[in-house]
């Protein structure tokens, strides 16, 4: 019998998805067999990277009853944060920047429109997912704030992988801006980054009550509250899941931060160029990464 098709396909106008796809002959019915098809031309488009053309086949399949596009829900994630390939060519600055922050807002609306109905185990995924949009645009700060208002309630507090993106982004805000890279220039069209960053983080400082440790030698140019904020964040993942190896590793570099003899290059630079490379590999999260990984996804069906 052939394989299910890779979109759940309901049988009737409910929400529920039935398992039986087949007949009793094992063949498809033609509707189902024609959106079955269309699934599979808009995973080829998106393995060749034709994002115009998977845009069009999604337009036809969310118009199906018969398709539970929810259960898909990254594809219209990527498609909103693709953007049009003519104004990924455009030359003009102005005009690129304008619609990466379009691009933006509907991903950010697509998400949150999405997380307002999903389901309790969908959460996670979802507001991991909102986390690498704004890290993608430079919006640090707003993803620290989002993970620090969701991570203390249930299911978010379960997630070690959450944990570690706050602990990173705390650690990155930390760091003086003489020590931050600067963004890219279509991040540097939304905001000035350093500037904002020194802000909250001195506003940030301010409005701590509590007397804290101070911190091991190495980091005295660093905010300490945040410094603070993200070794709490890293043990915690740590806790929730022992092989989380990202969090050990920084857990380590904050309470070390000269364990040996100095070279070219201090510890801290070194670590502030990991952070940052690790930030900006993420940025790639809607591109080619999550065209490797939705391919994956299909395969295993």
């Amino acid at each position: 019998m052939p394989a299910k098709p890779i979109l759940p396909i309901r049988q009737d106008d409910s929400d529920d998805s039935n398992e039986s796809y087949y007949d009793e002959q094992g063949e498809l019915p033609l509707r189902h067999a024609y959106i079955h098809s269309l699934a599979n031309l808009l995973h080829a488009c998106l393995l060749r990277g034709d994002i115009d053309r998977a845009k069009r086949a999604w337009a036809i399949l969310i118009r199906c009853r018969e398709v539970d596009w929810r259960a898909r829900w990254q594809w219209g994630l990527l498609f909103l944060s693709s953007g049009s390939s003519d104004a990924v060519q455009n030359t003009q600055a102005s005009v690129y920047a304008s619609q990466a922050e379009d691009d933006y807002r509907q991903a950010e609306r697509w998400i949150n429109t999405l997380r307002v109905g999903a389901r309790m185990e969908d959460k996670p995924s979802l507001l991991h997912a909102l986390i690498l949009i704004l890290i993608k645009h430079a919006r640090y700060r707003q993803a620290l704030e989002e993970l620090e208002t969701y991570l203390p309630s249930y299911p978010y507090l379960l997630s070690a992988s959450l944990h570690t993106y706050a602990g990173l982004l705390a650690f990155y805000l930390a760091q003086p801006s003489s020590a931050i890279r600067q963004p890219t220039p279509v991040a540097s069209q939304y905001d000035n980054l350093i500037g904002r960053a020194d802000r909250d983080s001195t506003a940030t400082s301010q409005r701590s009550s509590r007397s804290p440790s101070p911190l091991p030698d190495g980091w005295e140019h660093a905010d300490g509250s945040l410094m603070r904020q993200a070794r709490q964040w890293f043990a915690k993942a740590i806790e929730i899941d022992e092989k989380e190896d990202v969090a050990r590793e920084f857990l380590r570099v904050i309470d070390q931060p000269n364990p040996g003899a100095e070279g070219d290059k201090s510890e801290s630079d070194e670590d502030m160029e990991s952070v940052q490379d690790g930030i900006s590999e993420e940025e790639g999260y809607s591109d080619e990464s999550e065209k490797i990984g939705l391919a994956d996804e299909y395969e295993s069906q």
